[in-house]
C-alpha cells in the first residue's frame, strides 16, 4: 500500500513537472512578424508597396493621414502616417525618423495597426486568426490581450506588458505591432542635439 501511494505521488509530481514546462512563456521575436505584409523597420515606400499589395490597389492610393510636419531628425517635412481602408479593414502605419539619419530612406515603420469593426464574432475571429498565423502567444491564451514578444514575463499572465521591447498584440478587434526602439532612438538623438556645457 505504501509502495502504491509512493508511486502515485511520484506520478503526480512528474505530471506537475510536465505541466509546468508546457506552461512556460513562448519567446517570439516580434521584429520578424508582419501585419498585412508590413514589418517594423521597413521604410516608407516599402510600406506603401506592402499596403497596396495587401489591399490589391495601386501604391499611389495609399496616402498620408496628415499634413507634412517637420521631421525632428532630418529637419525636412515628411509624413508621419500611412493609412488605407477598404470595406471593413483599416491598416494604419506610424513612422519615426530613421536614426542614424538616412537621406535616401529617412522614415521607418515603428507601429502597425490593423482593425476591423467590433462584434463578438469578429473579436473571436481576430484572436483565432492571430494564433493560427503567429502561433501560441507569449502570455496565457485566456488573457484579455494576446501578446507575442521575445522576452515574456515568467508569469504567463503578465506576458509582455511590462517590458520595452517589440510586441505584437491582439485586443478586441485590433492587431498592433509596435517596436519602441525607434521612438527611443529619436528621443536619444534629440536629447544629444540639446546637450550643452554651461559657460558661466
Amino acid at each position: 500500500m505504501r509502495y502504491s501511494s509512493s508511486l502515485s505521488w511520484s506520478i503526480a509530481l512528474a505530471l506537475l513537472a510536465v505541466s509546468s514546462v508546457s506552461a512556460q512563456p513562448r519567446a517570439v521575436d516580434a521584429r520578424e512578424l508582419d501585419v498585412a505584409g508590413v514589418k517594423t523597420g521597413m521604410g516608407l515606400e516599402a510600406v506603401r508597396q506592402a499596403m497596396a499589395k495587401h489591399f490589391g490597389v495601386d501604391a499611389a492610393e495609399v496616402k498620408s493621414t496628415n499634413l507634412l510636419s517637420v521631421n525632428p531628425v532630418t529637419g525636412t517635412k515628411l509624413p508621419s502616417y500611412l493609412v488605407y481602408e477598404a470595406g471593413n479593414e483599416k491598416l494604419l502605419v506610424h513612422f519615426e525618423p530613421r536614426v542614424p539619419p538616412n537621406a535616401a530612406d529617412p522614415l521607418v515603420a515603428a507601429q502597425v495597426s490593423y482593425e476591423i469593426p467590433w462584434t463578438q464574432q469578429n473579436e473571436a475571429a481576430m484572436a483565432q486568426r492571430a494564433v493560427a498565423r503567429y502561433g501560441e502567444p507569449s502570455n496565457a491564451p485566456d488573457s484579455v490581450r494576446l501578446e507575442w514578444c521575445e522576452s515574456p514575463s515568467d508569469n504567463p499572465g503578465m506576458g509582455c506588458s511590462m517590458t520595452q521591447q517589440p510586441v505584437l498584440s491582439v485586443a478586441g478587434t485590433t492587431l498592433r505591432l509596435h517596436d519602441p526602439a525607434w521612438s527611443q532612438a529619436r528621443i536619444e538623438f534629440m536629447t544629444a542635439q540639446q546637450s550643452a556645457s554651461p559657460g558661466f
